[in-house]
């Protein structure tokens, strides 16, 4: 993985779409060879250099909607949640 790293960095494997694309691969091999329950990889993971470059980092706004959007989510996910907190879950 790291020449993959230093490829993209010397520009070998510069555009968007191979990263994608090897990192799609890299999770899911390493994924399907773990046992059930835990953590599954994410190319964040595996790849951090380039998962920067794709995925920038959030604002400090974003971070805060994400923060309150997972802990909807959580709560959501109690028995009767939508009674308590107006939430509709799917």
């Amino acid at each position: 993985m790291r020449n993959i790293e230093i490829m993209l960095h010397d520009g070998y494997l510069g555009n968007k779409a191979m990263l994608l694309a090897l990192s799609g691969f890299a999770t899911g091999n390493l994924n399907a060879k773990l046992r059930q329950g835990n953590k599954a990889f994410e190319m964040k993971d595996i790849l951090p250099s380039t998962h920067e470059y794709i995925v920038p980092p959030l604002t400090e706004e974003e971070q805060k909607v994400a923060v309150n959007n997972n802990l909807i989510s959580f709560m959501a996910q109690a028995p009767g949640a939508e009674k308590l907190f107006g939430v509709h879950t799917q």
